[in-house]
């Protein structure tokens, strides 16, 4: 009961600067606030007591020095209370301290007793305790010093300043002296306490955190694990989805060339446009996903620029006639047969979805692409295109929103058109990778207008190099291929796109078999599946480049592959592979990846052995 009614008053002590207290963030600074009001509320009440005590005992000289100080402590609470400048009353407590030792010395008691130890031993802690290194350095020098000098000519010539000593009661010398004890020890252990109480507790908080990141490590070890297992997933599915793709895509070109009838040409052409419309969907998925973990990268290739628009222009032209939209492209005449440096696979992905999109979601009137040069040097150009339409467009407050993944422009889109929400994310990032940014106008129920802009290295290029002339359907026939494949249909797909060149392939249908055609023939290029039976491709790729015959040895090696990613690339770079061709392969980038391949003569040394 009487330990709860301390513990009641120190805190109401302690409370009385709560109003400000409350406002300070420094846990140190909080039991200094709180010091200071035990000082004053305790010094009030033992100089209260003392100056009863000198009054009734006749000490005057005592008395007004005690008047004076209790005068200055209720000062100080109001001064305090209402400004809340704590430190400029701690450091008015420290000089009416130090003033007490002085005094002491040179006129109340003239000597160095007990109480003026107190005093200056108070000072001492105070000053270090309120106000850190410095103050404390500073108060301590001033207290000690009267007490040393006082000491160093004590023994010498001791003499009195002033009137001489005044005697003071008993009594009353014993109840400050054991006050003074009672209440630096008190200081001491309230300062320490709340000092330990903030050890610990920081204690707590970084073993606290210490337990939060090694759960965070095991979280991101396992978000990496499933990180990693979908990326497997995924390219498993793409590689699952492509080879299928390959062959109707595939089949459908081949058969396009065959000069069908009317109908026959249109079907052909809607089989075509589906596959090749689930194909980009399946690159979107899985770009997503390479984006997401950064391993993404720009290829660098000679292409026909203003082909390749005018190629992905075609691809919506038969879902445009079905909706009778009015189709316009514009491309500036400066890039009519200009071959460009840069990765036309990531620019026909931004055309595509662009175009898709803007097919998807008019439903009359018009669509347009319109391409032109805005800046031309020696090696660059900055090239705009813009595409328009007039269809639903997009609310002002969504425009930001929109080039987020799986956001569309209202609730209701995905319901009326469909879709994934990843096309314009892809888009940006595609752009991103460009160092290109993409600029969105539109309104409701108006149009929308998309544009951006792409620098073009455009170095003069041979042609011969890179397309497949008139003369294309000779320049191969002298030409020794191998195919290693082990499915049928992409076999079909392969040798009825090499006979467009008068090339009849040899066929190995796995990777053992293919070594050994190797080993007995001279091939000019080998067109290698990377996942066969028996031995795959990499396996097969590893034992070539590892021959004794370093002309076989060096035969260029094309991996044609479902499977495409930059460990993929990385692994083919180590078996010694010299070209990757997706599938479903373009017959136009075979053709020129053949050509200058069969030029490379330099034996590729591979880092693994057979």
């Amino acid at each position: 009961m009487q330990s709860n009614l301390i513990s009641l008053a120190f805190n109401k002590i302690g409370g009385i600067f709560n109003h400000f207290l409350i406002k300070e963030p420094n846990p140190i600074n909080r039991a200094r606030i709180r010091m200071l009001s035990y000082i004053l509320v305790c010094y009030l009440l033992f100089t209260g007591v003392l100056t009863i005590s000198y009054f009734i005992a006749g000490e005057k000289l005592h008395l007004i020095r005690v008047s004076i100080v209790f005068v200055i402590t209720i000062s100080l609470i109001a001064i305090t209370y209402f400004t809340h400048a704590w430190k400029i009353a701690s450091h008015v407590i420290l000089i009416v301290c130090t003033l007490g030792v002085y005094t002491n010395i040179s006129i109340y008691v003239q000597n160095v007793n007990l109480e003026t130890i107190q005093f200056v031993w108070l000072g001492i802690l105070l000053s270090f305790y309120m106000h850190g290194l410095k103050w404390g350095w500073f108060y301590s020098i001033i207290n000690i010093l009267p007490v040393m000098i006082y000491t160093a000519i004590d023994n010498k010539n001791y003499f009195y300043i002033g009137t001489g000593p005044h005697e003071v009661s008993q009594l009353t010398y014993i109840f400050a002296t054991y006050y003074n004890f009672v209440f630096i020890t008190f200081l001491q252990y309230y300062f320490f306490k709340t000092f330990n109480k903030n050890f610990v507790s920081l204690t707590n908080t970084k073993n606290a955190l210490n337990e939060i990141n090694e759960k965070l490590k095991t979280s991101l070890h396992d978000v990496e694990n499933l990180s990693n297992a979908r990326m497997e997933f995924l390219s498993t599915m793409s590689h699952e989805l492509r080879t299928p793709l390959n062959g109707v895509i595939g089949i459908s070109n081949a058969l396009l060339l065959q000069n069908p009838r009317e109908d026959q040409e249109e079907n052909l052409a809607v089989l075509k446009f589906s596959a090749e419309n689930l194909l980009l969907l399946v690159n979107n998925i899985l770009d997503f996903n390479k984006f997401s973990s950064d391993k993404a990268r720009l290829e660098n290739f000679a292409f026909d620029i203003s082909a390749l628009i005018q190629s992905n222009f075609s691809s919506i032209k038969l879902k445009a006639e079905e909706k009778l939209l009015h189709l316009s492209l514009h491309i500036d005449e400066i890039l009519k047969n200009k071959y460009v440096i840069s990765d036309p696979t990531r620019l026909t992905q931004v055309l595509s979805n662009l175009l898709n999109n803007a097919v998807k979601f008019t439903g009359k009137g018009s669509i347009s692409l319109t391409v032109k040069v805005q800046q031309i040097d020696a090696n660059m150009m900055d090239v705009m295109f813009i595409v328009e339409d007039t269809g639903i467009g997009v609310e002002t407050e969504r425009q930001e929103n929109i080039f987020e993944a799986y956001v569309q422009a209202t609730p209701s889109i995905n319901r009326n058109y469909g879709g994934t929400g990843l096309g314009l994310t892809i888009v940006k990032k595609v752009l991103n990778m460009f160092g290109s940014k993409i600029s969105l106008l539109s309104k409701p129920n108006v149009g929308t207008r998309i544009s951006f802009n792409i620098n073009f290295n455009y170095q003069q290029v041979s042609t011969q190099n890179f397309k497949e002339t008139d003369n294309g359907k000779t320049e191969l026939s002298h030409l020794k291929i191998l195919v290693a494949e082990d499915n049928l249909v992409n076999i079909l797909v392969i040798k009825k796109t090499l006979e467009r060149w008068n090339v009849v392939p040899d066929v190995a249908e796995n990777g053992r078999i293919a070594l050994t055609k190797v080993e007995e023939n001279n091939y000019d290029v080998i067109l290698m599946d990377l996942y066969m039976p028996e031995m795959d491709g990499y396996e097969a790729t590893v034992c070539i480049r590892n021959l004794d015959d370093k002309v076989k040895a060096s035969t260029p090696i094309i991996a044609i592959t479902a499977d495409v990613n930059d460990a993929v690339i990385e692994k083919n770079l180590l078996a010694g592979i010299n070209d990757v061709l997706p599938k479903p392969f373009d017959p136009e980038q075979l053709f020129a990846k053949i050509k200058q391949l069969t030029g490379v003569s330099a034996v590729v040394e591979s880092e693994i052995k057979c």
